[in-house]
């Protein structure tokens, strides 16, 4: 019977191993196994990282529960918390600096910046972001995609605003159902509410669409 190597605790400089490293402390970089738990600098890591700690840059595979500084990542990388800018894959729950992400990024805490793919329950600053926005909150300048149901400031949008609330001027696409300042709102506007303070200085819907 093959015994399998199991190399528990280990501390130092641990690169190019293979098999089962829970618990590892040191320069880990290049390994290859099951490496939960490990701590220390992982770049080039494959394998499952799951629950890693320390400099992950570079890794690949399942990295999900990731803590650190995980920039390059590639792989499901769901629940990582850290530095995760220019990861690609699967990153849903991530929480810290996703900027240049590319994949699904549901549920996303952080700076959002430059992000590609299903971004919906987005929270943080996510200008520049492109594809599919529902539920965003925060900063969402220059979004593109479907923004139905964000909340926040959302001038200078493109695409399907439908649902909207907040401070919406300017936006352009279909913007049905949207409620707040829609000044300089081009689009479906068939059912945008004037605000308050609007509607008290007496201007309607058509004054608000071509207003600069």
């Amino acid at each position: 019977m093959i015994k399998k190597l199991v190399r528990v605790g280990l501390t130092g400089d641990c690169s190019g191993l293979t098999g089962d490293y829970s618990g590892l402390t040191g320069n880990c970089s290049g390994l290859t196994g099951d490496c939960s738990r490990l701590t220390g600098n992982c770049i080039g890591l494959t394998g499952d990282c799951s629950g890693l700690r320390g400099n992950c840059g570079g890794l690949t595979g399942d990295c999900s529960g990731l803590r650190g500084d995980c920039s390059g990542l590639t792989g499901n990388c769901t629940g990582l918390r850290g530095d995760c800018s220019g990861l690609t894959g699967d990153c849903t729950g991530l929480r810290g600096d996703c900027s240049g992400l590319t994949g699904d990024c549901s549920g996303l805490i952080g700076d959002c910046s430059g992000l590609i793919g299903d971004c919906s329950g987005l929270t943080g600053q996510c200008s520049g972001l492109i594809g599919d926005c529902t539920g965003l909150r925060g900063d969402y300048i220059r979004l593109t995609g479907n923004c139905s149901g964000l909340i926040g400031d959302c001038s200078r949008l493109t695409g399907d605003c439908g649902g909207l609330t907040g401070n919406c001027g300017g936006l352009t696409g279909n913007c049905s159902g949207l409620f707040g300042n829609c000044t300089g709102m081009r689009g479906d506007l068939d059912k945008c509410e004037i605000t308050d303070e609007d509607r008290k200085k007496g201007i309607d819907i058509q004054e608000l669409i071509y207003e600069s």
